[in-house]
């Protein structure tokens, strides 16, 4: 490719990427109740949820005030031997804290009332101590994270967002980020966990919206 294409392709891809942030602005603006808005961006493990969600409340910020919700904020402490014993379906529905998320975030901005949650210090392997983080159900909580947007929690959302990006593409990202989630083989574990959720609840079927992975 010559310097010039080069250009050119990162010219298209720059507008490509500009359409999407102004049609998934337009969907969170039509599904807004009184001012507010709750999204979920779901995706496998490499697919660009956190850079989308990143530029999206960049995008949206001009319109009002957005805050970001990490999936992995709400990893679930376990020991390693009892996470390495985890099967694909069990990976799935253990591997993160669901039910705090609901009960901490989802359910109160839901209802329209404040929410307040913990972190994972994922290098302590526990909550983090201090503070909880604060939200208000004002303006747009994008929530970012794999199994964020799972059937159980599907409901709460205003919006539903599916990242989807090549497997080999997200693997070649989880391999060159080098971290250690567990013992053994965790991308191989970490993987057939997100396979049985694709293969069991069709994102793709059921979620509002597909975009393109960054």
């Amino acid at each position: 490719m010559s310097p010039g294409q080069g250009a050119c392709a990162t010219i298209l891809q720059v507008a490509a990427e500009q359409k999407d942030y102004e049609r998934m602005a337009l969907a969170i603006a039509g599904r807004a109740r009184s001012g507010f808005a709750l999204v979920a961006i779901d995706g496998t493990g490499g697919s660009g949820k956190s850079t989308l969600a990143a530029a999206l409340a960049r995008h949206l910020s001009r319109a009002g005030r957005t805050a970001i919700v990490h999936g992995d904020d709400f990893y679930r402490p376990m020991a390693a031997p009892e996470r390495l014993l985890l099967s694909p379906r069990e990976g799935y529905d253990q591997y993160f804290d669901w039910q705090r998320l609901r009960d901490q975030v989802l359910a109160p901005l839901a209802a329209g009332q404040p929410a307040r949650y913990q972190r994972y210090d994922w290098p302590a392997g526990q909550l983090a101590a201090g503070e909880p983080q604060h939200l208000s159900p004002s303006g747009t909580v994008l929530v970012e994270g794999v199994y964020t947007a799972r059937p159980e929690l599907a409901h709460f959302y205003d919006l539903t967002i599916l990242v989807d990006t090549p497997r080999d593409v997200c693997l070649r990202r989880l391999r060159q980020r080098g971290h250690d989630h567990g013992p053994g083989n965790w991308i191989e574990r970490w993987r057939a966990a997100e396979d049985h959720y694709l293969a069991a609840t069709s994102p793709a079927s059921r979620l509002d919206m597909t975009v393109t992975g960054l």
